[in-house]
């Protein structure tokens, strides 16, 4: 008995005093992540590589899955901080050049993200007449696209270049759920709504696979008309060096004119030392500079930046996550601010719940009532996401940003057969009502519960296209020539009437300050969710084994994600883009 009773406290004082020493810990680390001051030398160079993530929306810096025993954190930069970042360099006397190395672990999340960053430099040069090195010893073909913005853009002699062109990959469970005896029903709007697609068939619809190859050909076009422009070449000719796969040698890249040099890192790093007139490269991070940028406009107009970045979900939502509750607090506190004169929606989201989209839609109905807004796309506002920016006075977006999407679909699953027939496991049920169990995941729909779900879809997709067609100001019938759950790149959003303009965040600020009428006598501000700093830190360390993961696994990871997402779900009525669509 004694012993028993030892074994018992010494688990209950683990049990108590290891939360403590981990929330100790990690408020250590919290405070580490305070970085010591940077000071930018004269001739400095300022290098962009991916030891840091640039994301869509302020993070908190996330642990490296790399390198988790030692604790190593990832500096995580929002596209703001890139905005402001390169600006603040275009005018900076002891900032001479930028230089371009993605030899590091870190990501930029998304196609348009790249798109967006690539304008920030050609603009850069343009305002600044500084140059642009680049550097890598395996060019991917979404960072070739970036760094062909560069003056010199240079390869390691044993590295590589892939140019092939670009391939959407869909996963489809049909034939897994058919083998494990899984039930699941479907309830949709529109023809072009492929989200359920992966649980009803084996491959694409026809339907399906003409928007996806329309997607990844605009796509393709607009990386090869900037790669063109870049590098004084013609898009037909790169091409066919696509088709035939020319560039399969450093020697090759060099010959054909997409690298203008093979050097060693070293090699290149003394030329740019060599240009800013130094012994030894004196570099600066975009992180570390970006630490050091103070705002430059002091007044009382403020623009304000809110984010819907991530999937959309009832309630509250968090790092990643578009909540609809906190997104609406966020919105109807902009509007009830008297110094936000504007409002510059940032959208990244392939949708979600539809229910939440409508939240965050009457908020921002609210706030137009009052002040200009402008929604600025990411590489998504699909759906959902759309969904929320239609009521905005002016939408911009890249053009590789993936778009539309209005289309509404409802997914039921039932295991009550597998249950039984696999494990021997019965259900049985009392109720109040012939309905009252719809929707659990013990049984499947009746064809009455399937008509109501039907007409629930139906009511959800005819308000989207109400809302859709006010904002836009065209017809519903209109808009739903367009909508049936169709997704549109950037380049043909414009085309149909769904976007108004081509840029990022950076323009998007200028246009509502515009709108607003403020001249330059306005500032920027972002209304965020205020975050536990302890309890993310715990939340990315939970998590830090993803980007791995992501890589191991390829188009994978991201369609076994989006399997989640949806049947997490379950009955309700969602706004969801089908997929994800990455330029490797």
């Amino acid at each position: 008995m004694n012993s028993f009773f030892k074994t018992f406290l010494a688990v209950l004082l683990a049990m108590i005093t290891l939360p403590l020493l981990l929330i100790f810990a990690l408020g250590g680390l919290v405070g580490s992540l305070e970085p010591a001051p940077t000071v930018v030398e004269p001739h400095s160079v300022l290098v962009i590589n991916l030891d840091e993530n640039i994301a869509d929306s302020p993070r908190m810096p996330l642990f490296s899955a790399s390198s988790l025993s030692s604790m190593e954190i990832v500096n995580t930069l929002s596209m703001f901080d890139v905005v402001e970042a390169l600006e603040a360099a275009a005018s900076d006397t002891n900032i001479v050049a930028i230089y371009l190395n993605f030899t590091g672990v870190g990501t930029i999340e998304g196609t348009a993200q790249i798109e967006e960053l690539r304008g920030l430099l050609a603009e850069f040069k343009a305002k600044s007449g500084k140059p642009i090195y680049a550097y890598n010893e395996t060019y991917s073909q979404g960072t070739y696209w970036l760094s062909s913005v560069a003056d010199k853009v240079y390869m390691n002699p044993q590295g590589s270049l892939d140019w092939r062109g670009l391939a959407s990959q869909s996963l489809f469970f049909k034939g897994a759920i058919d083998k494990l005896g899984v039930d699941v029903q479907i309830v949709r709007h529109g023809t072009y709504k492929s989200a359920v697609e992966p649980y009803m068939l084996k491959e694409m619809s026809p339907a399906n696979r003409r928007q996806t190859e329309a997607m990844v050909n605009a796509l393709w076009w607009a990386l090869v008309e900037d790669v063109a422009l870049s590098r004084n070449l013609s898009p037909a000719y790169l091409q066919r060096h696509a088709e035939t796969l020319a560039i399969n040698s450093p020697k090759a890249a060099l010959e054909l004119g997409y690298v203008d040099g093979l050097k060693y890192e070293d090699e290149v790093e003394s030329e740019l030392a060599h240009f800013a007139g130094t012994d030894e490269l004196k570099s600066v991070t975009l992180g570390e500079y970006s630490a050091t940028v103070v705002p430059t406009k002091i007044s009382t107009n403020k623009v304000a930046i809110i984010y819907a970045d991530g999937e959309i979900i009832d309630g509250k939502g968090g790092e990643g996550i578009v909540g609809g509750a906190t997104t609406a607090d966020q919105i109807r506190r902009a509007r009830e601010d008297e110094g936000v004169k504007a409002v510059v929606l940032r959208v990244n989201s392939p949708g979600g719940s539809a229910l939440a989209s409508e939240v965050m839609w009457r908020e921002l109905q609210l706030l137009g009532e009052k002040k200009p807004i402008v929604v600025s796309m990411a590489n998504y506002a699909a759906s959902g996401g759309y969904y929320i920016s239609a009521p905005a006075d002016h939408i911009i977006a890249n053009r590789t940003t993936l778009t539309g999407s209005i289309g509404v679909f409802g997914l039921i699953v039932s295991g009550g057969g597998v249950l039984e027939d696999k494990l021997g496991v019965n259900v049985d049920v009392a109720k109040t009502a012939p309905h009252a169990d719809m929707g659990t995941m013990f049984r499947p729909l009746s064809a009455s519960e399937m008509g109501f779900m039907q007409r629930s879809v139906e009511d959800v997709y005819t308000t989207f296209v109400s809302h859709v067609a006010e904002g836009r100001e065209m017809t519903p019938e209109a808009v739903n020539a367009i909508g049936e759950g169709r997704v549109w790149c950037g380049v043909d959003a414009q085309h149909i009437g769904l976007v108004d303009d081509f840029g990022g965040l950076k323009k998007a600020l200028v246009v509502a300050a515009e709108k607003a009428e403020l001249g330059d006598n306005w500032r920027v501000t972002e209304i965020l969710e205020e975050q536990d700093e302890i309890a993310a830190l715990v939340n990315n360390l939970l998590s830090a084994k993803a980007p791995r993961l992501s890589g191991e696994m390829g188009v994978a990871s991201k369609s076994i994600e989006r399997l989640y997402n949806t049947l997490k779900e379950g009955s309700t009525i969602q706004a969801r883009m089908p997929y994800d669509i990455t330029i490797y």
